[in-house]
């Protein structure tokens, strides 16, 4: 698939948008733990996918989504009751990859990251992210290479370039880096 620049992009068939962490209320709503940058993203949506990590999906109608603090509260057609929403706590909320949203120049999906070759500045090879850690600060990327595995903090200071077309993350190494 290619974006808006015609580059390509590696989009899997459903990206994870939330966590149902429990049942609101006794009228089956759910309590979601929001993973966009933008929780105002569930309001575009008429349907979610639920599932629990499995290719095992099930497809909901939105009925409601209301904003609250630290969570998404999420009505759907097909969940009336707290018994029903407590059979799906901690599922995954997807929508179908086609549906997400662009990005503005420079950012990246979570999925775009994990996968990518990380080389240093003069091109040395150090390995393939592997994992992304998300911190109230920033993200830090978890890179590895054969036995070794080191951490990189998804700073400007360290990040040089994000080139999601050709598969490469160029890092600026500092003395100790490679020991995180």
């Amino acid at each position: 698939m290619t974006d808006e620049s015609g580059s390509r992009r590696r989009i899997p068939d459903y990206v994870v948008i939330g966590q149902v962490r429990r049942p609101h209320g006794v009228r089956g709503v759910l309590r979601v733990a929001s993973m966009t940058e933008d929780p105002q993203r569930y309001r575009l949506l008429e349907q979610v996918f639920l599932s629990r990590g499995d290719d095992q999906r099930t497809l909901f109608s939105i009925e409601k989504v209301e904003i609250a603090h630290d969570a998404i509260l999420l009505t759907l057609h097909e969940i009336d009751n707290r018994d029903r929403a407590d059979e799906w706590r901690e599922a995954w909320v997807e929508i179908p990859g086609e549906q997400i949203l662009p990005l503005e120049e420079g950012q990246h999906y979570l999925f775009e990251i994990v996968g990518l070759q990380v080389q240093s500045e003069d091109g040395e090879n150090l390995g393939t992210v592997v994992d992304i850690l998300r911190n109230p600060a920033h993200d830090v990327y978890v890179v590895k290479q054969d036995d070794r595995e080191f951490m990189v903090p998804a700073v400007p200071e360290f990040i040089r370039q994000v080139d999601s077309e050709s598969g490469i993350m160029i890092i600026h190494l500092v003395d100790g880096l490679l020991e995180l």
